[in-house]
């Protein structure tokens, strides 16, 4: 029995092993610069800001009193780093800043004066511990009675202040519901492509290494939708998904279908993923560069319920998550094909063998796998404020890590480990550093796997 042959018939167990060493190796090559490296310090002036692992925002909208755009008035930065800018025609203005801490932004006071406004500066706090979500918006329209007193909200898991934040027991309360929030949302977007990449996993065997590149591909057609053809948000979700489902039944009539019929193995097929990711994403930066693409440019009002604080943005894509997850285990288990999906899972030969079609089967897991990618690409793409080229390789070892450690071919095994994973991820950075979160999850599904082995929703197997 050769090597090949004894992995195919035996591919549940070994596979898992194999898939963790290869995307460690090419998650080696295909780290952003903005993780793998330190961004240097200061601040700069920029006409769009999005949060990343390496700098925060400090932005807003300059209106009058009657929310009228204020435009070709400076806007000077200081505190832990200076510069300055002038506001746009629409009012809007931005810096990126590399350093946390506290940032004053002021204007003129005359000008303060002239449009009715109630102050001429206002200090907001950055914190590096969740830079990914940072973003300080000043508002001087909404300003206290006295200079020095803005306000200020923000987008994202931590609130920026008015002044320096007390370190006391209330704050460090605060700072953990606040990433426990975060964790649960992010939790839920990873659920929402590791669900379809299981899905695959388990009526084909194949673990698909350009899953991630269809999460990017979902927030690049947003992106094209909102800002390049100037659609609703709602419409470009929509385009995104279609577009979506779209390379998933292409995919599989031109690569994977051929591909079964002439019994390649599903190592071979894995290998043919890895080359795909690494063509898709640099196709991705020939046609959409390296920066970060925002899909929306309005910065969305943050609230406060209870120590959360949080913007309906954010709520409205956990929900969208939830329902289509919901939705998807009803299809599993209330519909014919779901049933006839979760037999194929289980034993192709056997569903075949009772009159399933097997490759209608697999091409509709395909297109719905796919679909759910780019809806999670766009649902990101809207929560981290941007998408860019390499978003979804950033985030598939984790995809990998929560279906293993959910249970390899379950649907709600992947959910869960999803879970576990944005939740351990985003806790984790209140004791670690914040480039470091992912080493905590991985770390957790590594004791995880060696005290049961086939996951948390997982069936033993038994090999030879």
């Amino acid at each position: 029995m050769t090597a090949v042959t004894y992995l195919t018939r035996h591919r549940r167990p070994g596979i898992v092993i194999l898939c963790s060493i290869v995307a460690v190796l090419s998650m080696l090559f295909v780290l952003p610069p903005a993780i793998a490296s330190v961004a240097d310090s200061g601040a700069q002036a920029v006409d769009e800001c999005n949060p990343t692992a390496s700098n925060g925002c400090v932005n807003g909208i300059l209106q009058d009193a009657d929310k009228k755009p204020i435009a070709d008035v400076t806007i000077t930065l200081s505190g832990k780093a200076t510069a300055e800018t002038k506001t746009a025609a629409d009012g809007k203005w931005a810096f990126s800043v590399a350093d946390d801490g506290d940032y004053t932004v002021t204007i003129d006071a005359s000008v303060a004066q002239e449009h009715g406004l109630k102050a001429s500066s206002a200090t907001v706090t950055i914190k590096k511990a969740s830079f990914d979500k940072q973003r300080g918006v000043v508002r001087f329209d909404q300003a206290g009675d006295s200079a020095g007193s803005g306000t200020s909200g923000t987008s994202g898991s931590t609130a920026a202040t008015q002044s320096p934040v007390k370190k006391d027991g209330s704050n460090v309360g605060k700072r953990i519901w606040q990433q426990l929030y975060s964790g649960i949302i992010f939790g839920l977007m990873l659920g929402l492509m590791s669900v379809g990449m299981n899905l695959v996993y388990g009526t084909t065997g194949l673990q698909s290494f350009s899953h991630g590149e269809q999460v990017t591909l979902g927030g690049l057609m947003a992106y094209v939708g909102t800002q390049m053809l100037h659609m609703p948000l709602i419409a470009s979700a929509i385009f995104a998904i279609v577009i979506g489902a779209l390379t998933g039944f292409i995919q599989n009539e031109i690569v994977w279908g051929p591909l079964r019929r002439r019994h390649v193995g599903t190592m071979q097929q894995m290998i043919v993923t890895i080359g795909l990711s690494m063509a898709l994403q640099y196709t991705f930066q020939f046609f959409f560069g390296g920066d970060i693409k925002g899909i929306v440019k309005s910065v969305p009002d943050s609230f406060q319920f209870g120590p959360i604080t949080t913007d309906m943005p954010t709520l409205v894509s956990a929900l969208i998550a939830i329902c289509v997850i919901v939705g998807v285990t009803l299809f599993l288990y209330k519909t014919r094909l779901g049933r006839a999906t979760r037999a194929v899972s289980d034993n192709a030969a056997l569903a075949a063998a009772s009159g399933i079609n097997v490759d209608q089967v697999v091409r509709v897991v395909w297109i719905l796998s796919c679909a759910m990618a780019a809806l999670s690409g766009v649902l990101l793409g809207v929560y981290l404020n941007g998408i860019s080229w390499n978003t979804g390789a950033t985030l598939i070892l984790l995809m990998f890590a929560a279906v293993t450690l959910g249970g390899l071919g379950t649907a709600n095994g992947a959910l869960i480990g999803s879970l576990v994973i944005g939740i351990v991820a985003d806790m984790s950075s209140l004791v670690i550093p914040n480039d470091m979160r992912y080493a905590s999850a991985l770390a957790i599904l590594i004791i995880v796997l060696l005290v049961r082995p086939q996951g948390i929703f997982g069936k033993q197997q038994r090999v030879g």
